[in-house]
């Protein structure tokens, strides 16, 4: 990428920044540049990403209806209350996820190597961090930014169907401080839209499977209309399947509704990526198997990997990850470069798809693999 794409705008003190980046700040994750998308750019990625959304629908489509679930794992007791979810998506609607593409800037190819759709991040840095550096930009720049606003828009159209007045919502995550900050944007939406919201740990949740989910306030027990998790459906099935199981009533009684729902148990599993490869051949999803004999240049995988921990390029260089799911089943993805700068920096690009395409970001670093350790950068269209 040339070099007049970068634009740097001032470095920010704390203290004129909302808190929900605060934390961020302290790590020095922000980059003080914005990269520059020309419109034609944009809509490209915009396309693919809705071309994509379409392609796991019928996927999801087929897999549901063949009852082959079995092929990505996912245990037997969980089985109808995807379908469940799936087939009621009115009552149980997808939130937000984003597609990671490499390439697709300066005419080079671009490709969907995954869906982050069960417990997506870089929610502040895109709702809150990119709009602020937008601003101090010269002109009137614009961005493809949309988020914030559709999620709002998605839970009070969730909202309008629930016919009492104040239902609460809940949001939990681990309890890292970047998840609670996500999740703290959610429950900003989920204010907009109509709902009485509260943050609360996992480990101070109560789940009961005659009566829902509750968290204490004030010494008593809430019951809840919606949770949002940031937490794993994968990390349940392998770690808390009880939990699961639970989870997995409440649902299917109808006692919560739960976010996102149990059908992006399916998207989240990279072996999707592969029935999507052998059953919907396109242009858009990096070509992914199951076994590496007809790949020269590939990238292995862990099928429920995070964070581009325990990944392997195969190219002409070997290139590895180090990380904690090494032990998982893997895949097998045709290698499709990151673009880079005149500097070596690796650039990966994020759309965010709500009901659409609805916002973009970048993340960068100076190893072909983007890892937690990476640097977050905003964009502007040219």
């Amino acid at each position: 990428m040339e070099d007049s794409r970068f634009k740097e705008v001032k470095r920010f003190k704390k203290k004129e920044l909302p808190h929900q980046l605060h934390w961020f700040l302290n790590e020095d994750y922000f980059s003080e540049e914005l990269l520059g998308l020309y419109s034609s750019e944009v809509q490209k990625f915009e396309y693919i990403a809705n071309e994509t959304f379409k392609l796991f629908e019928k996927a999801t489509e087929k897999i549901i209806r063949e009852k082959d679930l079995d092929f990505l794992n996912i245990p037997a007791f969980f089985h109808s209350t995807i379908e469940k979810s799936w087939a009621n998506r009115n009552e149980n609607p997808f939130l937000y996820g984003r597609f990671d593409i490499n390439g697709g800037i300066d005419n080079k190819e671009a490709k969907v190597i995954e869906f982050n759709a069960d417990t997506c991040s870089t929610l502040p840095e895109t709702v809150l961090w990119q709009k602020i550096q937008l601003a101090e930009m010269p002109g009137m720049k614009s961005q493809f930014n949309s988020l914030a606003d559709d999620i709002t828009r998605t839970l009070q159209n969730l909202r309008s169907k629930i016919d009492f007045p104040e239902p609460f919502m809940l949001a939990s995550s681990f309890g890292h401080p970047e998840d609670v900050q996500n999740c703290n944007i959610i429950l900003d939406c989920a204010h907009e839209a109509g709902f009485k919201c509260f943050y609360s740990d996992l480990e101070s949740v109560t789940f009961s499977e005659d009566e829902g989910i509750f968290f204490e306030i004030g010494g008593e027990f809430q019951p809840i209309d919606v949770w949002f998790k940031l937490i794993p459906w994968d990390w349940m099935f392998n770690e808390e399947p009880e939990l699961a199981k639970l989870i997995s009533n409440i649902i299917d009684k109808k006692l919560a509704i739960v976010l996102n729902p149990a059908f992006t148990a399916i998207w989240q599993n990279k072996k999707f990526l592969a029935y999507i490869t052998k059953n919907f051949p396109n242009p858009y999803v990096a070509e992914t198997y199951l076994d590496k004999s007809d790949l020269m240049g590939y990238v292995e995988k862990p099928i429920y990997g995070r964070m581009g921990e325990s990944i392997k390029i195969a190219d002409k260089e070997e290139v590895k990850s180090k990380g904690d799911f090494s032990h998982q089943e893997k895949i097998y993805q045709k290698y499709y470069p990151l673009v880079t700068d005149s500097e070596r920096y690796f650039y990966q690009l994020g759309v965010f798809y709500t009901s659409k395409a609805s916002a973009l970001n970048f993340r960068a670093e100076e190893k072909k693999i983007i890892t937690n350790d990476c640097e977050f950068m905003s964009h502007f269209i040219i």
